[in-house]
């Protein structure tokens, strides 16, 4: 049984996801979208980079390379299941090692970042997927993301053929 204090907990999470995390985007507000992640954060990034765990300066460098070539940014929450609602889930009911738990702390967060290329206008869409985890500061430890950074550069290069 999931308790009140664990629902209070998890919808702290996920909200401060969206003020900071998406607002700190969506506003082109670093320090906004920083003040979400502690300094001792353990970031993995969407990206193959021989599975090494960077920290927050790494995290703060990738928003601001964002921040500073796109712009009309959005994120539309949503997207974990086919036909279904929801973007954001924590706690674990099965395990393939058989370890299950209800923490509200451990984040999983879907949903599709929208924006336009500054340089050329070129419009992109970016399935989006992030495990967070709080600590009981409400500040995220623990960042992984998965989506595909490269496909930002196909639609822009797609976009700018169906231009000429």
């Amino acid at each position: 049984m999931v308790s009140d204090t664990d629902k209070t907990t998890f919808e702290r999470n996920w909200k401060a996801f969206e003020k900071h995390h998406v607002g700190g985007v969506v506003n082109k507000d670093l320090d906004l979208f920083s003040e979400l992640y502690a300094d001792s954060l353990k970031w993995s990034p969407p990206n193959w980079n021989n599975n090494e765990i960077l920290g927050k300066e790494e995290l703060m460098l990738a928003a601001k390379n964002y921040m500073d070539n796109f712009e009309n940014l959005s994120f539309e929450p949503g997207g974990a299941i086919i036909g279904g609602e929801g973007a954001y889930w924590g706690g674990s009911f099965f395990s393939d090692i058989g370890e299950t738990n209800s923490s509200p702390n451990g984040v999983r967060i879907y949903g599709v970042w929208s924006g336009n290329h500054i340089e050329t206008g070129a419009p992109f869409h970016l399935k989006f997927y992030a495990i967070q985890q709080f600590n009981e500061d409400g500040k995220v430890v623990v960042l992984n993301e998965w989506f595909d950074p490269s496909s930002i550069q196909d639609q822009i290069e797609s976009y700018l053929s169906q231009k000429k």
